[in-house]
């Protein structure tokens, strides 16, 4: 196992994927590695595909083109991927698969390697759900419109308040769990996502803590961003007092209740004079439709006027950066955009039962709005913003983390360690391909 004789294979298959394994893949091609981007073809739409890669200056080397539902995506995305990787080790090369985070891409990716007996590296590996404990989430449900906001604040931010265990977000925390059981390199954010790992029995040699990527990618935005040009299309923004809301998730937007609930929300916080940038996704689109929203939601605009701009997805990531920095609030049920929002300084509050980005409510940058009950979400949120100009917290993901990554790898492959076997585990010399 050496350098000389390594494959890079950078998997991407959706719109994070393209944004946080971009700066990975420009910090294994600054230091010379002999680096592919392989795209699955799981996200295919403009917006959520090419225009990432063209703002990121990368190009895909290979498409999968694999399309269909879940079980097509997989299965699709397991055999093709499979194939592609046989080919490097069948020309006497050593590849090793980067995939990335919980998505549909990342599990199917961790299942070919697996499969070859390739080497993994598991980009934000141990993403694992808190969740409030039963008795405090009842407890916030009691308060309802009352919420107590410094008791709220002060158990949002005690670990003691939350429970592991959630299967939710769905698919995300079953893709995971199957990417971590067949990665040979954990690359985990925070210590947070190491215990998690550790706790469920996985090596703990083959854990780093590198950081999140998201933060090199900001990096980037930040710098090519200008506010100018959302002001252009949206000059209301120029306050600072829009709440981002987006709401995209399965669970969310599958589920009539909930949706209904998330929208009547969104409409009691126009009502009490807040102003609303509302980002619909492709799910968001679908439920709005198949819920019969269509309508309201255009007399929704025709009432409120420039307090709501209803927008769907943008294409530029340096728009989406610049605009989520101007806002007062970002309202999601998004896993990373409250990575970028701790970054950008912006308090998030999240749409969920509980978030496999939990370090952000220990942090005191995040706060959970459970989709339960209208009162409660609507007092979390306008607390949040009420008492936006007092909150403060130290950044949870630290700067480099590409390069700590990469850094983790090669010292990997210095030392013939980066697949793991049994003699690996006992700290033992073994010939190990």
């Amino acid at each position: 196992m050496s350098h000389e004789n390594s494959q890079h294979i950078v998997v991407v298959g959706t719109k994070p994927d393209i944004i946080k394994q971009a700066p990975i893949y420009h910090e294994l091609r600054e230091r010379g590695h002999d680096v592919v981007l392989c795209h699955t073809g799981q996200h295919y739409d403009h917006n959520l595909s090419q225009s990432m890669l063209d703002e990121f200056g990368v190009r895909e080397d290979v498409n999968l083109e694999v399309r269909g539902g879940v079980n097509d995506l997989v299965s699709g995305i397991t055999a093709k991927l499979a194939l592609y990787l046989r080919g490097f080790a069948e020309r006497g090369g050593f590849p090793i698969t980067y995939v990335h985070g919980d998505t549909t891409t990342a599990m199917a990716g961790a299942l070919a390697t697996f499969g070859e007996r390739q080497a993994l590296v598991h980009v934000e590996a141990g993403l694992r759900t808190l969740s409030p404990k039963p008795e405090v989430l009842q407890g916030w449900l009691d308060q309802g419109a009352d919420l107590d906001w410094a008791s709220f604040r002060e158990q949002s931010i005690d670990r003691t308040s939350w429970s592991k265990g959630s299967r939710e977000p769905s698919p995300e925390q079953f893709n995971t769990r199957v990417a971590d059981a067949g990665t040979d390199l954990h690359a985990a954010p925070v210590e947070l996502n190491r215990e998690f790992l550790i706790d469920e029995g996985f090596a703990p040699a083959a854990i780093d803590v590198v950081g999140n990527s998201v933060v090199d990618a900001l990096a980037l935005a930040i710098a090519g961003s200008d506010k100018n040009q959302v002001l252009q299309k949206f000059p209301q923004m120029g306050d600072g007092s829009f709440l981002r809301f987006c709401v995209h998730r399965r669970e969310n937007t599958t589920n009539h209740f909930r949706f209904n609930l998330l929208m009547d929300a969104m409409e009691s916080l126009l009502e009490q004079g807040h102003h609303v940038l509302f980002i619909r996704l492709l799910g968001t689109e679908a439920a709005i439709d198949n819920f019969g929203r269509r309508q309201w939601l255009e007399d929704l605009e025709a009432r409120y006027g420039d307090a709501l701009i209803s927008t769907p997805v943008w294409d530029s990531y340096l728009d989406v950066v610049a605009a989520m920095a101007m806002c007062a609030v970002i309202v999601t049920d998004s896993g990373s955009i409250v990575e970028e929002a701790n970054v950008l300084d912006v308090p998030c509050v999240t749409l969920r039962f509980g978030s496999d980005r939990s370090e952000t409510f220990l942090a005191g940058s995040n706060f959970l709005a459970p989709p339960i009950d209208k009162a409660l979400m609507t007092a979390v949120i306008h607390n949040v913003f009420e008492h936006r100009g007092e909150l403060s917290w130290e950044r949870v993901y630290p700067e480099g983390a590409s390069r700590m990554l990469v850094d983790a790898v090669e010292r990997r492959l210095d030392e013939g360690s980066l697949l793991i076997s049994e003699e690996w585990r006992y700290g033992l010399k073994a010939q190990l391909r």
